[in-house]
């Protein structure tokens, strides 16, 4: 007995260290290369020369400690090789957040192998891949792990109460904190929660449905009572006159309108899992087919459900996926603003993700004596390739994209004596001048310098690098972008970020 619990410990242990180490081993070709990503070249420089003010933006956004966690990363980052320690922290995150994950499915009953399976999954979508690649998306992570604090606080007090009863309720007040928390660094990452609950209800077996209806309703509870205490916060540290309300904090006004883009322009990209959309061009080939995969996988994973618990168990899963599905899109759905990009759908694409699992090995549970294996090694063959999409994409679509426009900014930037006080003119870039081979808004495979803003702050960074001594570069020389090239006249140096070097001219390799 000792020795099967010591086998099962480690066990526990060994797994659970090596999702911690798999986005290290995904992503890590990509952390320590010498890029950033359009904002981070202005927060270096925010960082040290306007304290505060950070801060003071991502406040304005409902997100003050991600402000404040941003402003202290970007601080001690100091210079453009500094962001490769802001995405070791992301892929940190990660691999706690794999661990984690593991952990709570296989106590709420998953099967080692397919909980395993499941929580490297969850580290290796494309929400994933864009918070390992970004620097400025580190403190996502951190919110990502508040959710599973959350859940894992108020399964404590939901699910087996122990002691008087004042106990339980403080255990979901915890969960409530940690959910209000990671609302306030970013709000849908906190949503994160719904993953996990997803993954609880998918295993529940109750002979009456009520209980699974009031077991839900007190995890949603616990979840809307964090973002409500979030948002009250929020809204008087606005009357405070603590921080001013941005203009991109609205409600959103045309439901059903929003309802129709969400469903055409939001959801697909959930359940298309790890096949990534394209931005003013058809999808991937792969794309609409795994929308499909994952819609029909998962309807017959609940015909499976219903022949092993009959109709109560289809009742439970089509209302665990269809208020899960709500409530990990409830920010985005209210809010005014409407950009489907990846790093907001974290939650969402998470709870299809497990509905997607779960259904494999229900319908390997159809064929008793080989099928719960088949379906094991057809969801470890499915994470594989995932994992192999994963460290292509970080390279492919963030690294050397933005190492080629970093190389042409450098190339300019050589080319400025200040004893001439040159005048420089930066011809910023569209972003069809990417030299990704996809691309998706401002995430994957998107042109950095396509703004004036930020080619004078890409440019005063390499500024810097060369003249540390000095206290403002800007003295230097004299600055113009415009994406309209002037007379050759009137300027001295010119940096195209048109003409993007390809790698023959211009080589980009992983290895510094």
């Amino acid at each position: 007995m000792l020795t099967r619990i010591t086998t099962r410990t480690f066990g526990l242990a060994g797994t659970a260290t090596l999702l911690f180490l798999l986005p290290w081993l995904v992503y890590g070709s990509a952390v320590f290369q010498r890029y950033g990503l359009r904002d981070d070249y202005a927060l270096l420089r925010e960082a040290r020369e306007e304290p505060g003010k950070i801060l003071r933006v991502c406040a304005a956004m409902g997100r003050p400690l991600y402000g404040w966690l941003l402003e202290l990363s970007a601080r001690a980052a100091g210079d453009i090789d500094g962001l490769s320690g802001m995405r070791a922290l992301s892929v940190t995150g990660l691999g706690l957040l794999g661990a984690a994950v593991f952990l709570l499915l296989r106590r709420e009953g998953w099967r080692l192998a397919p909980a395993a399976l499941l929580a490297a999954y969850l580290t290796l979508i494309p929400s994933a891949q864009v918070v390992a690649s970004w620097s400025i998306c580190w403190p996502q992570a951190v919110a990502l792990l508040l959710g599973v604090a959350a859940f894992a606080l108020a399964r404590r007090g939901i699910e087996a109460p122990t002691g008087p009863a004042w106990r339980g309720g403080a255990w979901c007040l915890g969960g409530g904190v940690a959910v209000a928390a990671a609302t306030l660094i970013y709000q849908v990452s906190g949503l994160f929660y719904a993953v996990l609950l997803a993954g609880a209800l998918v295993m529940r077996q109750d002979a009456d449905a009520r209980a699974t209806v009031r077991w839900l309703a007190k995890h949603l509870l616990v979840m809307g009572g964090g973002l409500g205490v979030a948002f009250v916060l929020t809204k008087l540290s606005f009357a405070a006159g603590l921080f001013t309300p941005s203009p991109r904090v609205v409600f959103e006004k045309q439901f059903l309108d929003k309802a129709v883009w969400s469903l055409t322009q939001v959801i697909p990209n959930a359940l298309a899992l790890s096949s990534l959309n394209r931005t003013a061009a058809a999808p991937p080939a792969s794309y609409w087919p795994m929308v499909g995969l994952t819609l029909t996988l998962v309807t017959l994973g609940l015909f499976a459900e219903g022949r092993r618990a009959g109709r109560d168990g289809v009742g439970r899963w089509l209302l665990g996926l269809g208020a899960l599905s709500a409530a990990t899109y409830c920010v985005g759905f209210l809010a005014g603003e409407r950009w489907p990009t990846y790093r907001t759908l974290y939650a969402l694409t998470g709870v299809w993700s497990v509905y997607f699992a779960a259904s494999l090995l229900n319908l390997g549970r159809c064929w008793p004596v080989h099928g719960p294996r088949v379906a094991t090694a057809l969801l470890g063959v499915f994470v594989a390739v995932s994992a192999l999409l994963a460290h292509r994409q970080s390279v492919e679509l963030f690294v050397l994209p933005q190492r080629r426009e970093l190389a042409v900014m450098e190339q300019g930037a050589r080319e400025v004596v200040p004893a001439r006080h040159p005048r420089v003119f930066v011809l910023t870039a569209w972003q069809s001048d990417t030299t990704a081979p996809l691309r998706y808004l401002d995430e994957f495979g998107s042109v950095s310098v396509d703004t004036e803003w930020v080619a004078k702050e890409l440019l005063g960074a390499l500024m810097r690098e060369r003249f540390p001594e000095e206290r403002d570069v800007t003295r230097l020389y004299r600055f113009a972008a415009s994406p309209v090239l002037p007379d050759p006249r009137a300027y001295d140096v010119l940096v195209d970020m048109r003409r993007m070097r390809p790698e023959s001219a211009l080589p980009i390799q992983l290895a510094r």
